[in-house]
């Protein structure tokens, strides 16, 4: 696992219990000495699950795409980041999804402005998109 998916998590699972102000961040869990501040955690509720997108200032400096599958059949997903100003991003590779799970991505890009997650059912072909969000 790596890193990015260590610190996903947990930035994941805290953001979608309690909405965060701040968290400071170990050397060893960013790279660097700091403090991490988040900005609200915006969701599209789905039928089966809850797709959020949430801004990321301090160390890493981007964007978290995190899905919560809650009910149906095991799903194949990707991420996307889509911004206002025409900057996307994909994540490291499709993944499978069962009910009573979360997963997420934090996409380390910098400060790109108002942006969203698009999420990509691989089998169906269809998107969903979470609501746009900036870096507090």
């Amino acid at each position: 696992m790596t890193l990015r998916r260590k610190l996903s998590s947990l930035v994941l699972a805290a953001a979608c219990a309690v909405p965060l102000t701040a968290f400071s961040a170990t050397q060893a869990q960013a790279g660097t000495t700091g403090t991490l501040a988040y900005g609200p955690t915006k969701c599209s509720y789905l039928t089966n699950g809850d797709l959020c997108a949430t801004g990321i200032s301090g160390s890493p400096d981007g964007y978290d795409a995190a899905y919560k599958k809650i009910s149906g059949s095991t799903v194949t997903v990707r991420f996307r980041l889509m911004c206002i100003n025409g900057f996307q991003k994909d994540d490291n590779g499709a993944f499978s999804i069962s009910a009573g799970q979360r997963r997420s991505f934090v996409f380390s890009v910098g400060d790109q402005g108002s942006c969203r997650v698009r999420m990509k059912d691989v089998n169906s072909g269809a998107y969903y998109y979470s609501p746009y969000v900036v870096i507090p």
